[in-house]
């Protein structure tokens, strides 16, 4: 079984949503390639010419236009559409989140897809929207557990470490706990902020370390935190987040306050490896019960351990993965 995997140049998901299954697919008999695609029409053409060469193409979170759509169509025997975002709506930064070219492409790549891989249950439903018949499979971003093998270790350390991980275009939904991290300082100026990205800014209320991410500290960085964070928007983009961040916290042992939003309410169980926080008396109140309680910080962080272990390690998904090529492929 051979299968191309196109997939954006320029971002990471491909990592958790395509590269990271390659070593479990050619255990199975599989020939994965990963193919960026280009932004040339050139090299997009002479690329499109080898499609037949594969049992399937897998087109991952790209949106594509209708004509080039078709030409890959034409090309290929079976076609999977992968998303982990809500590619169909603009971004939480933009006012209007509704746009007509995007759910254009939306709708002519579900349509010519043989089937569909999503990472949360609102991107399904959007899939249904436009085809209520299509096949479709939930398979969440997951982790490779083994890459985060050092898990976090209570002690009596008076500082307190706030983290949040992630990409500088994600940042502004931090920046709008600053009023959050005004009160927490006032209650407790022994807690710090650690961000760990590829951008920073500074704090008006917490003091902030910036750590640059880079993939051999992962481990480190995020035993580092004390409490996670992931706060969210609630509008249509940030429903279509697949909770990276939060997996990450809760495979270390590092609990996490989050805001309830799209598949943050399913992975973080309210009170049990987390909680959740809708204002901003709710996100005082829960940091400031962390803060104090170590015995729950542990507590929560080993249930957050077993529930990726149980749900969101690369163990658990690339059989659900393998599976659906499988179908798709008619073996």
């Amino acid at each position: 079984m051979r299968i191309i995997f196109l997939t954006h140049s320029s971002d990471q998901g491909h990592r958790f949503r395509v590269e990271q299954y390659f070593p479990y697919l050619i255990a199975h008999g599989v020939e994965p390639k990963w193919q960026p695609l280009s932004g040339s029409w050139r090299k997009r053409l002479i690329l499109y010419r080898q499609l037949p060469l594969f049992d399937a193409v897998c087109i991952q979170r790209r949106l594509l236009s209708p004509f080039e759509f078709y030409w890959i169509r034409k090309k290929s025997s079976r076609i999977l559409f992968d998303l982990d975002d809500a590619v169909m709506y603009r971004s939480s930064s933009s006012p209007h989140p509704h746009s007509l070219s995007r759910w254009l492409k939306f709708r002519s790549m579900v349509k010519g897809s043989d089937v569909v891989t999503v990472g949360n249950r609102f991107l399904k439903s959007q899939v249904f929207k436009v085809d209520s018949g299509k096949r479709v499979f939930v398979i969440p971003t997951c982790i490779d557990t083994n890459l985060y093998l050092k898990k976090k270790k209570t002690s009596n350390h008076r500082e307190i470490i706030l983290g949040w991980i992630g990409t500088k275009g994600n940042l502004k939904y931090l920046k709008k706990l600053e009023p959050v991290f005004e009160t927490i300082r006032q209650r407790f100026p022994q807690v710090k902020l650690k961000i760990v990205s590829n951008d920073f800014y500074d704090s008006l209320h917490l003091p902030v370390v910036k750590k640059l991410w880079k993939l051999e500290d992962e481990n480190e960085d995020l035993i580092s935190f004390d409490i996670g964070l992931m706060p969210l928007d609630d509008d249509l983009w940030s429903k279509g987040k697949c909770g990276l961040k939060i997996i990450q916290y809760l495979s270390v042992g590092v609990p996490v306050v989050c805001t309830p939003v799209g598949v943050n309410s399913d992975i973080v169980k309210d009170g049990e490896n987390g909680f959740w926080a809708t204002n901003h008396q709710e996100w005082v109140d829960r940091l400031s019960n962390l803060i104090q309680d170590q015995q729950l910080r542990h507590r929560m962080g080993l249930k957050g351990i077993e529930a990726v272990e149980r749900e969101y390690s690369l163990k658990v998904t690339s059989e659900k993965f393998f599976q659906v090529l499988q179908k798709l492929v008619g073996r």
